[in-house]
């Protein structure tokens, strides 16, 4: 038993690693990560600007915290602007829908009627003369009921307690990224000296591959991000829409939604055209949405796997096997895992041709 361990001491410390990255992976986006949200978003934010903030301290000769300071408050910028710009969209939208739903209403609701009492009759004349099918009045005032009616006071207070808790989030995820940028080799320390070295010099060891690996899984999903803009805007050109490129891009940026994606957006509105009798559009965004499918499940093994350097049925297999333990998440920290173990593999091969050549 020793001479075996001996003999696959450098394996089986790899093997010891990739399962100790898996199980923290697992433990903190299943148990952990609704605690520490805020402090994974605050590094998330400290990694992205990094980059600035040493061109600025080697550039431009300033202090890191000024650089943090100015990083941060370019972020905080940029991300009001893009919210003010979000907010003031929907309302100006939401404004417009307002006052044109009666108009809608009044011309959907007896389509609606319509096909259902068309649908209903001829379902009573399958089934037996003592099954009754409600009106459609029966069936929507005690569902609107239901949903508005007696908890809309319950709604309206979880909103209330849910507007300072985003707040007090946000606050710590600007306070953490700050100390993240400000005392990043302090961190680093203290994280290496906590680090047991086996597990530090495997770190090591594959921070170029998995670096690597995280390019590839970027830009495969970059790639795949550009073909459904493709094939959407080219699709709504064909359907003649008004809004093909800007709905072509939101179709697109929509897409790294695990599952959901444009789905959210293409699905409520071929029904809403079969319902106010445009089943032309109705069908062409179906067939958009088909095409898009389609072609995202076809090519997204091999285009990941070209990427990453992994075989395309075993990016397949990372994507379902992430999803089925984490949820919609594990469409990112599957392919994540897959690429750790391919960083340390590529490792173990170079390590493997270094000892033979010196045999």
């Amino acid at each position: 038993m020793r001479d075996f361990f001996e003999k696959h001491q450098q394996l089986i410390d790899r093997a010891a690693f990739f399962a100790i990255i898996t199980f923290i992976v697992w433990l903190f986006f299943t148990r952990l990560f609704g605690f520490l949200a805020p402090f994974f978003f605050g590094l998330l934010i400290a990694l992205i600007m990094e980059p600035l903030i040493r061109l600025m301290v080697i550039k431009f000769k300033w202090r890191r915290w000024v650089a943090s300071i100015i990083c941060l408050l370019l972020f905080l910028a940029v991300v009001s602007s893009l919210g003010i710009w979000v907010v003031s969209t929907l309302i100006r939208q939401i404004t417009g829908f307002v006052a044109s739903a009666p108009e809608h209403i009044a011309e959907i609701v007896p389509r609606i009627e319509a096909t259902t009492a068309v649908w209903t009759l001829r379902l009573e004349e399958l089934l037996p003369e003592t099954w009754h099918f409600p009106d459609l009045q029966e069936v929507l005032v005690p569902a609107i009921t239901s949903l508005f009616g007696g908890d809309l006071l319950d709604q309206a207070m979880n909103v209330a307690v849910g507007v300072p808790n985003f707040l007090i989030a946000f606050i710590l995820v600007l306070v953490s990224a700050y100390f993240f940028m400000v005392d990043r080799k302090l961190i680093y320390e203290t994280v290496k000296k906590s680090t047991p070295p086996w597990l530090l010099g495997h770190m090591r060891e594959t921070r170029e591959g998995l670096s690597r690996a995280i390019g590839g899984f970027i830009r495969a999903q970059y790639i795949l991000m550009t073909m459904v803009g493709i094939i959407s805007i080219i699709g709504l050109l064909i359907l003649r829409s008004e809004f093909a490129l800007l709905l072509g891009l939101l179709f697109a940026a929509l897409d790294f939604l695990p599952i959901v994606g444009p789905a959210i957006v293409i699905i409520p509105w071929a029904l809403v055209s079969f319902i106010i009798g445009d089943p032309h559009m109705g069908i062409g965004l179906f067939v958009i949405y088909g095409v898009i499918t389609i072609t995202r499940q076809v090519l997204q093994p091999k285009i990941l796997g070209d990427q990453m350097g992994a075989h395309p049925l075993a990016s397949l297999m990372s994507i379902f096997i992430g999803f089925r333990v984490f949820g919609l998440l594990g469409f990112i920290i599957g392919p994540s895992l897959l690429m750790i173990f391919i960083a340390i593999k590529e490792r173990g091969t170079e390590d493997s041709h270094a000892h033979d050549k010196s045999k």
